[in-house]
């Protein structure tokens, strides 16, 4: 399996301590995903160097200032953009920024048109947003993006134009049997489906834990697979082969 979003740096456990649970439970590799520009340099410095990790750069919604610098900061990871599988993440959240949309959307321009000016993936966040998104990405038919943390209907993802659109679902869809984010596991293609924990966020229904690591992510494939009344093998294999196009794993 692949944990395609984890905050590996923000777990309260030695990475050997993860990394060894992660394997146990059948996790091949993890998507170490930054936030914001420690994260970012941390991801370089120190998760680059794990087989079983990958590194994204990009500044979350949340981490938006207008003391950072947009222009420097996209030059900066610009600069180190072999080392990263995907921009991200990066996108809008209206639940805790509103009063920031017209800063978080300077910044989301800034990182999809990196995207698209590379040639790389981005790994979005999007909460409480959808008008605003669709506005927005709808502009970058061609770029490669997967909407992580995916909790919105199924008419956000069928409004989305290009075939370039990826959904990625975490802990949150293992509460949910009916309901808007039910119809969208169970009607969004099973090829434009991701498995992901969000970790240490986000915690699958019934785990008994401090905090969420990617060992846990079998469980929202499983979840998916009950949805979609197929089995949870068809749900992996199809996920990580996703995963690995979405990408570029090897």
């Amino acid at each position: 399996m692949i944990d395609t979003h984890a905050h590996l740096h923000l777990i309260r456990q030695p990475l050997p301590q993860i990394l060894s649970a992660a394997k146990k439970a059948g996790v091949t590799h993890i998507i170490q995903v930054a936030i914001d520009v420690p994260s970012i340099e941390e991801n370089i410095r120190h998760y680059n160097q794990y087989s079983e990790i990958s590194i994204t750069g990009g500044i979350h919604p949340l981490s938006v200032t207008s003391d950072l610098n947009i222009n420097e900061t996209m030059a900066s990871i610009e600069q180190h953009l072999n080392q990263f599988v995907a921009i991200g993440e990066a996108g809008l959240d209206y639940k805790y920024g509103r009063e920031h949309a017209d800063l978080q959307k300077d910044w989301f321009y800034a990182q999809l048109d990196l995207a698209q000016r590379c040639d790389k993936p981005i790994v979005i966040h999007s909460r409480h947003a959808d008008e605003d998104m669709l506005a927005i990405v709808n502009q970058f038919p061609n770029v490669k993006k997967v909407f992580h943390c995916y909790a919105t209907n199924l008419a956000f993802f069928e409004s989305l134009r290009g075939d370039q659109n990826y959904a990625s679902f975490t802990g949150m869809i293992t509460f949910s049997r009916k309901g808007k984010l039910a119809n969208a596991v169970r009607n969004i293609p099973l090829s434009k489906l991701m498995i992901e924990t969000d970790a240490p966020y986000l915690l699958p229904k019934g785990v008994q834990a401090d905090q969420n690591a990617p060992e846990f992510v079998g469980r929202i494939a499983a979840h998916i697979a009950s949805l979609r009344e197929i089995t949870t093998a068809e749900v992996v294999n199809q996920c990580n082969e996703t995963a690995k196009l979405f990408f570029g794993l090897k």
